[in-house]
């Protein structure tokens, strides 16, 4: 038996090669996310690149990550989901609305591994 520690540091670390083997910190204004669970772990984390963390504290991800968790807790992931992205999303709006000549620059989906 793997203690908990150990295994949320494994996911941690999964989390992180993501971000970055994803490119989600390759953003202009270093504004990418990543929601990240890992069920076998039962972890999950946001990780925010830099432009957002200048702005937002952890606290806020916090909260979305026990959403997410209170929702894969009642065998609703899909639900939790769904969640944490609308709770991301008004987090991001906030403090980072659309602008003219603004683009997506990272693909809006969800990846399974």
């Amino acid at each position: 038996l793997v203690p908990r520690r150990l295994r949320y540091q494994a996911a941690h670390a999964n989390a992180m090669k993501q971000f970055l083997a994803r490119n989600v910190h390759r953003t202009s204004a270093r504004t990418g996310v990543l929601i990240f669970v890992s069920i076998a772990e039962h972890y999950a984390e946001v990780v925010a690149d830099s432009g957002i963390n200048a702005k937002v504290g952890q606290h806020v991800w916090d909260g979305v990550v026990r959403e997410l968790t209170r929702h894969a807790g009642d065998d609703r992931l899909a639900d939790g989901f769904v969640n944490a992205i609308e709770s991301v999303g008004a987090v991001l709006a906030e403090h980072f609305p659309i602008t003219e000549g603004d683009t997506n620059e990272l693909d809006d989906h969800l990846v399974e591994i």
